[in-house]
């Protein structure tokens, strides 16, 4: 992906999100007819339209059987009619679309582009603006996910409200990057020991992964005293899991997971929740039908039971308490991804570190040692600066 297709696509999110047509245009370093222009592009032709345009002619396509194009339509509107919690969650794309035919034996079975090209001209769908693909850019330092339990991704979706209530609810959502296991919690307002107990579980259902990235949030890094380290920090670093912050103001490079909650809460929403009960009865058959029945492309058309079936996943046991204790500050390490911002500092845990000029607005890796509290700073692999950390407490190594 190309950087000014990344910048495109950044400024749309942003508009999204709310922020103003100046704070985006200094964010992503372009002028107003610039950002103008590729909104402009967004609302005519979906996010097909933030691409460059190629001077050349395509060549003619070969027309689809009108057999297989009608088959893709009743395909997609069977697939449609959701009249239950299982079915509510089943997906209806291309790609399950594309399985389908190949299993009821049409020849060719046409490409992904086509059955949407098909969906759209019948009036099936509408392109989706894809949230996560800036998280690939070649210069973003992000750990890559290449197999199960590599990489998992923890979020936080709320408030959100029950009809009829005035309580606040929120959705804690783990997730495998790579093969779209999912693990999802309906609770009241979550504490730091909710969210503890939380991902244990987690661990417990999925696996420890090597890296666990998160955002910036209190309840993950953020303590009222910088340089502290939270029980959540000390926590990963106890099991062994590397805990990798995102660069700090930038939630889309969680992008799998924030593309999920998307996807979750427009279905989980379409439909009227009256109490908690309901809402977890819902989520345990999403979390079945995501489990056993989503076809992904990247893994072959396998579903995520099937890509697990026989993984030797490193699980915390039942009686796993330490979360429930005060924790000691173990030997490992915690990772902060960060853009240089235009004062050539970057923040890890409230503290600020000077990087210097000649990386401004570029991303660095940040990783803080627990055994002689010593912070790195990386980029492209080559050691740039290291700091004494400030750490408050006493370490327990």
């Amino acid at each position: 992906m190309s950087h000014e297709l990344e910048l495109r696509q950044q400024a749309i999110r942003l508009k999204d999100a709310g922020w103003s047509i100046s704070g985006i245009c200094a964010h992503v370093e372009r002028s107003r007819q610039w950002f103008y222009k590729w909104w402009q592009r967004y609302l005519a032709e979906g996010s097909g339209g933030l691409r460059d345009r190629s001077p050349t002619p395509h060549p003619p396509q070969a027309a689809l059987a009108p057999d297989i194009r009608q088959a893709i339509v009743k395909i997609r509107d069977r697939l449609m009619r959701r009249h239950g919690p299982r079915e509510r969650y089943r997906l209806a794309g291309a790609p399950t679309i594309r399985h389908e035919l190949a299993c009821l034996g049409y020849t060719p079975v046409p490409s992904l582009r086509t059955i949407e090209r098909v969906l759209q001209a019948a009036g099936r769908t509408t392109p989706a603006f894809p949230l996560q693909p800036c998280a690939a850019s070649v210069d973003y330092p992000g750990p890559q996910a290449t197999r199960s339990n590599a990489v998992h991704q923890l979020d936080l979706i709320g408030p959100r409200y029950l009809q009829g209530s005035h309580r606040q609810w929120f959705f804690l959502v783990y997730r495998d990057s790579y093969d779209h296991a999912v693990y999802v919690e309906f609770q009241p307002k979550p504490k730091l020991e909710t969210v503890l107990a939380f991902v244990v579980r987690a661990w417990q259902r999925l696996g420890l992964p090597t890296v666990l990235q998160v955002d910036n949030s209190e309840l993950f890094g953020r303590t009222s005293h910088p340089g502290a380290l939270s029980r959540f920090v000390r926590l990963a670093v106890v099991v062994g899991v590397e805990l990798t912050f995102i660069p700090e103001h930038e939630p889309w490079r969680n992008g799998a997971i924030e593309h999920f909650n998307g996807w979750l809460q427009e279905r989980l929403f379409a439909i009227p929740l009256h109490s908690p009960t309901h809402v977890r009865h819902e989520l345990a058959a999403m979390m079945t039908t995501c489990c056993h029945e989503h076809l992904h492309p990247h893994l072959q058309f396998q579903t995520t039971a099937q890509v697990r079936r026989g993984l030797h996943a490193r699980k915390l046991p039942a009686t796993f308490q330490a979360h429930r204790h005060p924790l000691p500050v173990a030997i490992g390490g915690v990772v902060f991804l960060r853009r240089v911002r235009g004062s050539v500092c970057i923040s890890v845990l409230g503290v600020q570190f000077r990087v210097g000029k000649r990386w401004a607005h570029q991303y660095v890796v940040a990783r803080l040692y627990t055994r002689t509290m010593l912070l790195k700073v990386y980029a492209h692999g080559r050691l740039l600066k290291h700091f004494a950390f400030p750490f408050v407490g006493k370490p327990q190594l």
